[in-house]
């Protein structure tokens, strides 16, 4: 175990990046971590910040919200040094935050695992860091990035449940709506039987999919996955192709997928017995084979180079 200082920094509402928090605790004796998806929110003091906050907003396309929001990260840090910071959504912090955290390092790492189309302020801030990481393998050749991509987060042996469903996933309520609408009527035509949950602040109904209002946390997100045959992944098609970690679910529960990530085929895992890619322009068509044919396991080398404790091992490298 080595003696030196970690500070890492993640938004993970999610839990996927507390494997490695622990993973960094087995390899250095002092680890400061920090979750802004879990830092309390702040609250603008009087109408006239709002206000501020509101022209800000506008004039400079940030959130001042996160800047205070963010702060006492920087204030708890003044008085440090560390050999390296890592932090995911760096694009969530102000440049003078970031100088400030550079200066405490040097070995300032990043990590995106959203494209740069998706949250463009992630191309103006890759000039601070030392290295920049990135799951997007587009944004890797465009911005000079390092190739990562993410990572199975899962430890212990998977619990092994009887089915209740052929099909399994959940996701936000936006335009991939549509895709997954398609799919279940698909489904329900070919009789599988198949759960389909969206979250979603609206008050809607759909014949193919059940809206939920309250976000899932994971543990109730894996207890479905366990009972599924197979796990559905309607990526964001046309704004980022980097693996979500819905496909590395499925590498750890051994369960096949379904998947509109086209990219998927050229991974070294790529099984079309496990893995079956729907176009969301195209009419969909599903072998009747795939749901009954078993999973065939992927060799232990290829799953072992998709652990979180390689993924740490090339960040850290």
């Amino acid at each position: 175990m080595k003696d030196k200082n970690i500070l890492f920094i993640t938004y993970d509402l999610s839990g996927y990046y507390k494997a490695i928090k622990n993973e960094l605790k087995t390899h250095y004796y002092n680890v400061e971590y920090y979750n802004i998806a879990s830092l309390k929110k702040y609250k603008y003091k009087h109408i006239f910040e709002k206000g501020f906050a509101a022209i800000y907003k506008v004039a400079s396309k940030k959130k001042i919200k996160n800047y205070y929001q963010l702060q006492p990260i920087i204030d708890k840090t003044s008085s440090k040094t560390y050999d390296k910071i890592i932090i995911i959504r760096p694009d969530l912090f102000f440049d003078s935050q970031l100088k400030a955290l550079k200066s405490r390092t040097d070995h300032f790492i990043a990590y995106y695992h959203d494209s740069i189309s998706n949250i463009e302020r992630k191309k103006e801030v890759v000039h601070f860091f030392d290295k920049a990481y990135s799951y997007e393998k587009k944004d890797v050749k465009d911005y000079q990035l390092e190739f990562l991509p993410n990572f199975i987060y899962l430890d212990d042996e998977p619990v092994i449940e009887t089915p209740i469903y052929d099909a399994f996933t959940i996701m936000s309520d936006d335009y991939r709506l549509s895709t997954l609408e398609k799919l279940g009527r698909y489904l329900q035509k070919s009789n599988i039987n198949y759960k389909f949950l969206v979250q979603s602040d609206k008050k809607t109904v759909s014949a193919q999919v059940t809206f939920v209002k309250e976000r899932k946390s994971n543990k109730q997100v894996l207890n479905y996955l366990k009972k599924t045959k197979v796990i559905v992944d309607i990526h964001k098609y046309g704004i980022q192709d980097g693996l979500t970690f819905r496909v590395f679910e499925s590498l750890y529960f051994e369960k096949k997928l379904i998947t509109t990530n086209a990219d998927i085929k050229t991974y070294d895992f790529y099984n079309p017995n496990n893995i079956l890619v729907i176009d969301p322009n195209n009419a969909i068509n599903i072998p009747e084979d795939f749901f009954s044919t078993p999973y065939e396991k992927v060799p232990s080398e290829i799953y072992q180079k998709y652990h979180y404790t390689n993924w740490l091992k090339t960040i850290l490298s």
